[in-house]
């Protein structure tokens, strides 16, 4: 994961990705993305610079003029999430930390529920690869949820996170104090 946002964006645009928009933080394009449609995947650059410090996937969710969808079944989002899993685990070796588990407030009794307190953010999976004191690279899946403007969504985040790049911006901050 090196180089620039917009030299990154251009290699999603060539390999089909739709260009979304450009805000502060960086770029959002939508495309296929280890076989699943309609990832959206939004590349944030370092704090000071247009250098990549990480890349965000969201699978699940899709925009459709003003209509948000996502996954509307706890089954089709634990699968994708174990599928997703297993292909990292294959490519990057075995987890370095993992969580399968709801919060306490959680009524995690059946499947309704589960993907119910997943929207209410009370779902705390999550599977990393990697260590940011050792490695350059972090990589954790994790699913998320959460309420905005009156959506509810339930999603697979998949962000890989430039080390160097973060350390970095960290760094000017500590700097300044």
């Amino acid at each position: 994961m090196t180089g620039t946002v917009d030299q990154f964006g251009s290699k999603l645009s060539s390999q089909g990705f739709e260009f979304l928009g450009k805000e502060d933080y960086g770029s959002m394009y939508m495309g296929r993305f280890a076989g699943m449609n309609d990832c959206i995947v939004v590349l944030v650059s370092a704090e000071k610079s247009n250098d990549i410090a990480a890349v965000n996937v969201l699978v699940g969710l899709k925009i459709s003029g003003y209509e948000v969808y996502s996954y509307e079944t706890w089954e089709k989002l634990l699968g994708d999430y174990e599928d997703l899993k297993e292909l990292l685990t294959k490519k990057y070796g075995e987890p370095t930390k993992q969580n399968a588990r709801f919060t306490q407030d959680a009524i995690a009794s059946s499947s309704f529920f589960k993907l119910h307190a997943v929207k209410e953010g009370q779902c705390e999976y999550y599977t990393t690869w990697g260590d940011s004191d050792v490695d350059k690279m972090v990589v954790q899946l994790s699913i998320k949820g959460g309420k905005s403007m009156g959506l509810e969504c339930a999603i697979i985040a998949l962000q890989y996170l430039n080390v160097d790049k973060v350390k970095d911006s960290q760094k000017e901050i500590l700097d300044d104090l």
